[in-house]
């Protein structure tokens, strides 16, 4: 991923903008990443893919209740506590 600094990236706003359709842009600041411009191509896949995991996710959890294969609130609580 290339890297440029935010004063990069306002000078040359159309440059990273076109980069951004072949590849991510990452953006820092004082040497710290700040925001990464992506395509809006791949923004929407990604948000596609999770909206497609929590979809699978839910139903898995909606079969598992439906089995009876579930923890409820306090006593799962209660194992993260004791796991940290």
């Amino acid at each position: 991923m290339e890297k440029v600094t935010a004063a990069e990236a306002k000078q040359k706003f159309g440059q990273m903008i076109d980069k951004a359709q072949r590849a991510p842009v990452q953006i820092t600041k004082h040497g710290r990443p700040l925001a990464v411009l992506i395509s809006a191509h791949d923004y929407e896949q990604e948000q596609l893919q999770k909206r497609d995991f929590l979809a699978r996710r839910l139903a898995l959890a909606e079969q598992e209740s439906r089995a009876g294969d579930y923890v409820d609130g306090p006593e799962f609580l209660n194992s993260l506590r004791a796991k940290y």
